[in-house]
């Protein structure tokens, strides 16, 4: 890990690394949204979700009937009934074993979709934070030059006054101002504590994004052989959804978090005291990259 001579020296010069993480972030963070996309999936399970009893004429009066061949044809009525609903209520029961395994998917999809917004937030954060720098490090220079020129001025000034005046001399020297720099009014390091927090922020939300991204990858995977199991032409129909509206919308999320990860590894981060205050060494910030 290499360290910088000082706060502002060390994070200027990732700048354009500032510029391209912010940049990345909206070019890889603009898919659609995730939970919209299981809802319309949930619609489609939805419309063959409601179980109906098929019709019946009811039980056969077997004490009213005489024929022998009319009870057997009877019997073997209510045993294709029987069938017939226990077919249906199998059915039913895969239906719902998808629903269940919808909301739990859609409740994944809607924490990608606000890690997503999150990313944009930090890395505008950022990008905020690195701009208050270089104008807090214009503004400190400013002021140095102007304090600069301010001393020279004065001194001059007293130095002639001191020269010219005499017994009825009217003239004043300058005192009482005070333009010596004072320490703590304009604050590098609070401006560069503030850029560094942010940073690890967007880092976390992006490592998060692209490993919640990934389970939900193989979760998917378990929902297509749900659907392969209840087969007929939903389970195709929802096997089809998920590759062409689902999958593409995830695995966008996965790239992106991996992408934005190396990325933000490139910025110069703080090292930091267990009570979570920054580590200065020979008088600078302790900077260095992230591992």
């Amino acid at each position: 890990m290499g360290f910088f001579s000082s706060v502002w020296d060390a994070v200027k010069t990732v700048g354009s690394t500032v510029a391209r993480v912010v940049k990345k972030v909206y070019e890889v963070c603009t898919s659609d949204s995730a939970v919209d996309a299981y809802d319309k999936l949930e619609k489609i399970v939805n419309r063959q979700s409601t179980y109906q009893t098929p019709p019946s004429d009811g039980a056969p009066n077997f004490y009213g009937e005489t024929n022998t061949s009319q009870i057997e044809k009877k019997i073997s009525q209510q045993n294709q009934l029987i069938i017939k609903n226990e077919s249906a209520l199998l059915e039913t029961k895969k239906i719902l074993a998808l629903q269940v395994e919808l909301v739990r998917l859609r409740a994944s999809a809607d924490l990608i979709d606000r890690s997503m917004k999150n990313v944009k937030i930090h890395a505008s954060s950022l990008s905020v934070h690195y701009q208050n720098m270089r104008n807090i490090n214009g503004l400190i220079d400013d002021v140095n030059s102007l304090r600069h020129g301010l001393k020279a001025v004065i001194s001059t000034i007293n130095y002639n006054a001191n020269i010219q005046s005499g017994a009825d001399s009217k003239l004043r020297k300058i005192e009482g101002i005070d333009i010596e720099k004072t320490e703590g009014a304009i604050s590098q390091v609070a401006a560069y504590d503030a850029f560094d927090r942010t940073r690890e922020l967007l880092r976390s939300e992006v490592i998060d994004l692209s490993e919640v991204a990934s389970k939900h990858l193989n979760d998917i995977n378990n929902l297509k052989a749900n659907a392969a199991d209840l087969g007929g032409p939903l389970g195709t129909q929802i096997i089809e959804f998920v590759d062409k509206q689902i999958a593409p919308i995830i695995k966008k999320a996965e790239s992106a978090g991996l992408l934005l990860k190396s990325e933000v590894s490139k910025l110069p981060a703080a090292a930091r005291e267990e009570d979570g205050s920054l580590v200065f060494e020979n008088g600078s910030i302790k900077l260095g990259q992230v591992e």
